[in-house]
């Protein structure tokens, strides 16, 4: 009976054992995880506790814009090297081309022979007018002697006054012959020489244009030469650069590797009809080591009258539609960023002038703009004056 009881209680221990576990175990689930609340509420205060970092503003340089009424770019352009006097020559007669003595880029001097034509022709006249001059001579000779008896014989009354009017007559006759076969023979010396072609000045065969035996007319071009003594440089530019140009003005000029200044001489009247460009023309130095037809640059300073301010390309930054943006300083020291837009008229690749939604002294951002917005909060410092 006793051994029943015994384990009769046994077994309602073992009973309400089963039935606590599962509430035991959720309270310890409970009392875990209160725990880690109060842990991690008292992890938060702590770190709450702690001071913020300061927020650093990053550091600009600034330019003020200083606005003004024009700007100065450079301008090259290319002509060539000409000759003062440059000209198409030719023979003053017809004829055919016997000789010709120089060739394309002969070096020439003042007096000398380049061309000769066939002149049997004219020799042929020379001897026979030179002949005829030596019978009329004769004649007019033989007719003054005539005169001077016939003139001691009348004075002496031995002859009629007729005859001594009529040997007068004869010497008179002789000598009109003897003045125009003169002429007639100086006419024909002046054709040979008029077939022979002289250099007119020192300088230099640009084209040859005929070769011998060629027959060729009066006055037609058979050299285009140049004088190398007064050289020029004719450089084409656009009418609103030719026009800030002066007479008597000094200008850069360059031929290959060689500088030299060039005196402005002159500006064209009138345009090229197919560049719309004015010659312009350069004296050029007369111990310039230059020769006809060489390239010639000229390096020129065009001002152009337009209001803008200058900047550094570095302060530029891509906007809409193809314009423009500068990030501008409200004040040096702590301050914010704003953007405005802007229009660039010209750039020399370091600077670039600009105009646009900008007052004087305003401080723009000098380089980095691609770091910084509109309406960032920066340190700003004066970094210089624009030119």
């Amino acid at each position: 009976m006793t051994g029943t009881t015994s384990q009769n209680r046994t077994n309602t221990v073992s009973a309400t054992a089963a039935k606590s576990s599962p509430t035991t175990l959720f309270g310890l689930v409970l009392v875990g995880l209160l725990g880690l609340v109060v842990l991690m509420m008292f992890s938060g205060s702590g770190i709450a506790q702690q001071e913020a970092p300061p927020v650093v503003e990053q550091p600009v340089l600034v330019v003020p814009i200083a606005y003004q009424t024009q700007y100065a770019k450079p301008y090259r352009a290319t002509g060539k090297v000409e000759s003062n006097q440059q000209a198409l020559i030719g023979f003053e007669n017809g004829g055919k081309v016997a000789q010709i003595l120089v060739e394309d880029g002969a070096q020439i001097s003042a007096g000398q022979i380049l061309a000769k034509l066939d002149i049997q022709r004219l020799e042929a006249q020379l001897a026979e007018l030179t002949a005829a001059q030596s019978l009329v001579e004769a004649e007019v000779r033989l007719a003054k002697n005539t005169k001077e008896r016939v003139v001691d014989l009348v004075s002496r009354k031995l002859d009629s006054a007729q005859r001594l009017d009529e040997v007068s007559e004869n010497l008179n006759i002789a000598q009109a012959r003897l003045t125009q076969i003169t002429a007639q023979l100086n006419t024909v010396r002046l054709e040979v020489k008029k077939s022979t072609i002289y250099a007119s000045t020192d300088g230099n065969i640009i084209k040859r244009m005929v070769d011998p035996g060629a027959v060729v007319g009066v006055g037609q071009p058979i050299f285009e030469i140049a004088s190398n003594t007064e050289l020029q440089a004719r450089i084409p530019l656009p009418p609103e650069v030719a026009t800030t140009l002066n007479q008597g003005d000094f200008t850069a000029l360059s031929v290959g590797n060689i500088s030299l200044n060039g005196q402005l001489s002159a500006l064209g009247s009138q345009r090229n009809l197919r560049t719309r460009t004015l010659d312009a023309f350069f004296s050029l130095p007369a111990n310039a080591n230059v020769l006809v037809g060489d390239l010639v640059r000229a390096n020129l300073t065009v001002t152009v009258a337009q209001t803008g301010a200058w900047v550094p390309v570095s302060a530029l930054a891509n906007g809409i539609r193809g314009m423009w943006t500068v990030l501008v300083a409200q004040n040096t020291g702590e301050t914010l960023l704003e953007s405005r837009t802007v229009e660039v008229i010209y750039t020399d690749g370091d600077m670039a002038y600009i105009t646009g939604a900008l007052q004087t002294n305003e401080l723009v951002v000098l380089a980095g703009t691609h770091r910084f917005i509109a309406g960032q909060k920066v340190t700003a410092a004066l970094y210089s004056q624009l030119p």
